[in-house]
């Protein structure tokens, strides 16, 4: 017993390893294997985009984003964050303009914020870029 609590187990002699199975095939385990090393590098690749998409929200909330700063947030250089997003098929410039988008059209859609507190909360240092970039983005200006 354990702590008061019974200890249930299957022991085996170590023999019984060395036996080989007759249901055995290396190929399908190869398969398995591949299979799921893509699998953990595909949760990798979402995972760190969703870590930059996140950072990138709390930076332009201070005045910016830069590269240099979230990787410095996630514990990295900054070229390696250029390159574990090169590998995961995204830009860090992409995913900023893209973050900044997003939040543009719903802070002009579904707030009564003022165009100067919109163009300040989305990152821009002034609201002549952020007409120009609201026009490149949906074709038009927040007026």
């Amino acid at each position: 017993t354990i702590l008061g609590m019974p200890r249930y187990a299957l022991v085996f002699d170590a023999a019984v390893l060395d036996k080989p199975s007759r249901h055995a095939a290396p190929e399908l385990l190869r398969m398995h294997e591949s299979l799921a090393r893509r699998q953990l590098a595909e949760v990798e690749r979402l995972d760190l985009v969703r870590q930059v998409r996140e950072l990138i929200g709390e930076l332009l909330v201070d005045g910016g984003a830069t590269l240099e700063q979230v990787a410095a947030r996630l514990g990295m250089p900054a070229r390696r964050l250029r390159e574990r997003l090169a590998m995961a098929g995204v830009r860090f410039n992409d995913l900023v303009t893209d973050y900044r988008c997003r939040l543009a059209k719903e802070l002009l859609l579904k707030t009564d914020e003022r165009i100067e507190v919109i163009v300040e909360r989305t990152g821009f240092s002034e609201p002549s870029t952020f007409y120009r970039a609201l026009k490149r983005w949906v074709g038009e200006t927040p007026v």
